[in-house]
């Protein structure tokens, strides 16, 4: 399934980030917080960045929540 490979390919990415003892900045919007969208398949899509969101965000050192240019520390 798509959603597996997805999240899958990710989870090889900050492997591989955590192993090479490498520093990685990503930049993602936020998803959850806007207006739910219409269709079922983009309603899925939605919920698998979120994950994603979730994955790269668990893994981190830091992360920030943005808003208005007011950088916020989450962790």
């Amino acid at each position: 399934m798509v959603r597996e490979k997805i999240l899958s390919n990710w989870k090889k990415i900050l492997a591989a980030v955590r192993v090479n003892n490498q520093s990685m900045v990503i930049v993602s919007d936020e998803v959850g917080l806007g207006v739910v969208p219409a269709t079922k398949q983009t309603r899925i899509l939605r919920d698998l960045y979120g994950e994603v969101n979730q994955l790269i965000a668990k893994e981190a050192d830091n992360v920030y929540f943005i808003i208005s240019g007011i950088a916020q520390k989450l962790k």
